[in-house]
C-alpha cells in the first residue's frame, strides 16, 4: 500500500523523459543538413565506337533557417560502385623452373567497379574507421567486415595490396581526390570518368555529407549502363541464349571459310 501512490509520478516521469527525447530527436533531425542531387545522365549506352564517358553530379546542401553555423567547411564524397563479385588474387613462385600460382585468397565483397570523387584527402575528412566502414577509397575496399584501420595490418596483406593495383592498372578503381568544386557555399557539382571497358548493369552513385569529421546525411541515386545496336544482340544472345549464340556463330565461320576458299580459287 505505500508503494502505491509512488507509482504514478514514477510512471509520469518515465512518460515525460520519453517525450522530450522525441521532441529533441525530432528537432535534432529537422535542423540537420540534407543533401539533393541528381544526374546529367541516369543511362550510358554502350555501342560499337563507345571510347569511354563521364557523368555530371549536382546538387545542392539544403539547410533548415535554424541550423546552428559552424566554423568547418562541407565535404562531400561521390562514390559510383557496382555489384559485387569474387576476385581471387593470386602470387606465382617458380617450382622446377616453372612459375605456378601456388598461393591464393578470394575476396567476396569485391565491386566490379568503384570510383570515387572527393573534395580532398580522404583522411582530412573523416577518421580512417568511418571511410572503412563506408568503404570511401580504394585503400578501404576488400576489408573484413567490422575492420578497424585503427588497430593496424592493413598493409600487411600483399594479396588484397595486388587486387587493388590490378584493378587499378585495369582503370576499374580509381580514386579522383579534390574534383568536386562548389559553385556557392551550397551548390556543387561533380564530373566522374566512365571508362570504355566498365562492365554492364546497375551502379548506385552514392553521396554523402561530412562536416568537422562527422557523418550529416548520405543519398543513393540509380546508374544504368547498358549495350544497344548490335551489341545488345550479342551480349544478350551470349549470356541468354547461349545455344543459338553458339550456332550462329559457327555458320558465320562456315559461311567466311566457304566466301574466302571462293575468292582464292578464282583468283
Amino acid at each position: 500500500m505505500i508503494s502505491g501512490p509512488t507509482l504514478f509520478p514514477r510512471q509520469g516521469l518515465h512518460l515525460f523523459i520519453g517525450i522530450c527525447l522525441s521532441f529533441l530527436l525530432q528537432t535534432q533531425q529537422a535542423l540537420a543538413e540534407k543533401l539533393v542531387a541528381d544526374l546529367s545522365s541516369r543511362t550510358i549506352k554502350i555501342t560499337s565506337n563507345f571510347t569511354g564517358s563521364e557523368i555530371v553530379v549536382f546538387g545542392v546542401i539544403q539547410r533548415d533557417g535554424r541550423t546552428v553555423s559552424r566554423a568547418e567547411p562541407y565535404d562531400l564524397v561521390i562514390v559510383v560502385r557496382g555489384k559485387e563479385q569474387k576476385l581471387v588474387s593470386r602470387r606465382k613462385e617458380q617450382i622446377i623452373g616453372v612459375w605456378i600460382n601456388k598461393h591464393s585468397r578470394s575476396y567476396s565483397n569485391a565491386p566490379n567497379f568503384y570510383a570515387l570523387t572527393s573534395t580532398r584527402i580522404l583522411e582530412e575528412i573523416a577518421h580512417p574507421n568511418l571511410l572503412a566502414k563506408y568503404q570511401l577509397g580504394t585503400d578501404y575496399l576488400l576489408l573484413p567486415s567490422g575492420f578497424k584501420p585503427s588497430k593496424g595490418g592493413m598493409a600487411l596483406d600483399e594479396f588484397r595490396a595486388a587486387a587493388l593495383r590490378l584493378r587499378r592498372q585495369e582503370g576499374l578503381y580509381y580514386d579522383d581526390l579534390s574534383s568536386i568544386s562548389f559553385l556557392s557555399e551550397n551548390l556543387f557539382r561533380s564530373s566522374i570518368k566512365i571508362p570504355a571497358k566498365i562492365p554492364v548493369g546497375q551502379y548506385d552513385v552514392s553521396l554523402y555529407l561530412f562536416r568537422g569529421g562527422a557523418l550529416l546525411d548520405q543519398i543513393t541515386e540509380p546508374l544504368n549502363i547498358s549495350k544497344h545496336g548490335f551489341e545488345q544482340v550479342t551480349y544478350s544472345l551470349a549470356h541468354k541464349r547461349s545455344l543459338i549464340y553458339g550456332l550462329v556463330s559457327v555458320l558465320i565461320a562456315l559461311l567466311t571459310g566457304w566466301f574466302a576458299g571462293v575468292v582464292f580459287r578464282k583468283n
